[in-house]
């Protein structure tokens, strides 16, 4: 074909992007879709939207950009979503977090999909709600499976647990950070909504909705009138109260099956199951429309706009140890300093990384701890997706967590945060039902019910070596006494339970209870 004298056929037209040709040998720029030319040159992208909508569906996120004269979703470039349910936006680092009701974590990625990590990724079961408070740089969630309410840093680390009792299938969360409140919605038995201080204090919790409502989905916050809107999907009503549930109104009746539910420029959007579609309304329930249908899947949505005012909060000047967790008094803001579930801070604020008393339990699937420094006693989790964890120790100095799975015929090894997991037994078990660490000389003991054998090893797994292999029957727990040098085990024999103990290199065997016993599963020493 013969060349012509076109604009775009030279360095692009000068476009960043996209350069068309027009009639006349003139040439137009245009952007991807939802993106705006910036610039009195009308040749560059801004590659930034300055206010958006974005939702959840399911296996993708996506944004709908108000500074585009139509209305278009734009997918966020992100892998291996599964069932996104809720999702916020952290504005300051142009990052999205969400949470995924198949795989169990919150993740998070830029809003250019590059970054992708997980954020949370143990002790999650149903994480069904999740909001972000910038200014304190906190991530808040509900979980319909623990039924708990819990806050983080923005990374996942210093995690709490602020409410876990008299919650049944909480759901949504929305902050106001000018007053400190945090709400969420309860699908329990008892449909509510709940209002509480955003540092969990628990004297501050109280109802303030609890009748004419059925499965409260969505939630958001209207800051400057101190408002309250709810999305509810089965009396099919977007409805509106003061932040103490007071002067409710309908702002519309007849919404099929509303989900996600947020506020943005005077207007409220939310995700319909049944329409498929995301909608809005003024707040005063006028001019109702469809803003892009044919989205199948909907869930949570939000709204961003990047040129109002950042809120301040008290907890930006504020220094903490781990957590800082706003409120606000008769006097103004105030930051809290708090540590995560479980640990108490020293005389000088500082939160230590472990608990100074505290239990570790294994339960199936599951490795966690209850700390007995704090009055709660909620449990964490530290390592999940165990196929069958059965026993457990600890080596306090070198905070080394120690655990057998006798699905998976291993015994493993971690740091107390569950990070840094080690297999140090692979090989050659059957049923290690016991472990036992003798903390002076760094060696591990086990029991295997399968070879009917005690054996020992150094804590790294090397020079193992087997102790006892005769006269045993099922031996099951097992517990040293390393300044004594004495070894204990349980015998689940049929014949004759009892439970034996010798020196911790098998020598000097002595049966020391065999009489009244049947099972014996647990056994520990007390070493004072």
């Amino acid at each position: 074909k013969a060349k012509t004298n076109i604009p775009c056929a030279i360095d692009n037209g000068g476009c960043s992007h996209i350069c068309v040709g027009q009639p006349k040998s003139q040439r137009a720029c245009l952007c991807p879709t939802g993106y705006t030319l910036a610039g009195v040159s009308r040749t560059q992208c801004s590659m930034v939207m300055s206010k958006f909508l974005i939702f959840a569906m399911r296996d993708s996120i996506r944004r709908i950009s108000f500074d585009v004269p139509y209305y278009a979703d734009v997918v966020v470039d992100l892998d291996g979503l599964k069932n996104t349910v809720a999702l916020d936006v952290h504005l300051p680092t142009d990052t999205v977090y969400w949470t995924d009701g198949n795989q169990d974590t919150i993740s998070a990625a830029f809003l250019n999909g590059t970054n992708q990590r997980e954020i949370v990724s143990t002790g999650l079961d149903t994480p069904d709600g999740l909001a972000i408070d910038s200014s304190s740089r906190l991530l808040y969630w509900t979980d319909a499976g623990t039924n708990r309410i819990e806050v983080a840093s923005l990374d996942g680390t210093n995690r709490r647990v602020l409410f876990w009792s008299d919650l049944d299938s909480p759901r949504a969360i929305a902050l106001d950070v000018p007053t400190g409140y945090m709400f969420w919605t309860d699908w329990g038995a008892t449909p509510k909504i709940e209002r509480a201080s955003m540092n969990g204090d628990l004297a501050s919790r109280q109802t303030i909705v609890n009748k004419n409502l059925g499965w409260p989905n969505g939630l958001v916050v209207d800051s400057a009138a101190k408002r309250l809107y709810w999305a509810d999907a089965r009396t099919e009503k977007i409805e509106s109260s003061n932040f103490n549930g007071k002067n409710r109104v309908t702002v519309k009746s007849g919404v099929p099956h509303p989900y996600g539910l947020t506020l943005f420029g005077g207007e409220l959007y939310w995700t319909d199951w049944q329409d498929r579609a995301v909608e809005s309304i003024r707040k005063d329930g006028t001019a109702s429309r469809t803003i892009r249908g044919n989205l199948p899947g909907l869930m949570d949505i939000h709204g961003v706009d990047r040129t109002l005012q950042k809120v301040a909060g008290p907890c930006e000047s504020a220094s903490c140890s781990q957590l800082c967790l706003p409120t606000y008094s008769d006097g103004g803001p105030v930051a809290n300093c708090v540590c995560s579930t479980g640990i108490v801070p020293d005389k000088n604020g500082v939160c230590s990384s472990t608990p100074d008393e505290f239990l570790m339990f294994c339960a199936r699937t599951i490795v966690s701890r209850i700390s007995l420094d704090t009055n709660d006693h909620t449990d964490v989790v530290v390592i999940e997706k165990q196929r069958n964890a059965i026993a457990i120790d600890y080596w306090y100095e070198t905070k080394t967590l120690f655990w057998s799975d006798v699905a998976a015929d291993v015994i493993m090894s971690s740091t107390f945060d569950g990070k840094k997991k080690t297999t140090i037994v692979g090989e050659n078990l059957v049923t290690p039902d016991g472990i036992a660490v003798d903390w002076i000389a760094g060696n591990l003991y086990w029991t295997d019910t399968g070879k009917n054998t005690i054996e020992v090893a150094r804590v790294s797994g090397s020079a193992r070596k087997t102790l006892v292999a005769k006269n045993l029957d099922e031996p099951r727990a097992i517990a040293v006494h390393p300044t004594k040098g004495l070894l204990y085990w349980s015998d689940w024999s049929d014949k004759n339970a009892k439970i034996e103990v010798a020196a911790l290199d098998g020598s000097f065997r002595s049966t020391i209870v065999d009489s009244s016993v049947g099972w014996p599963n647990g056994l520990t020493v007390d070493y004072e």
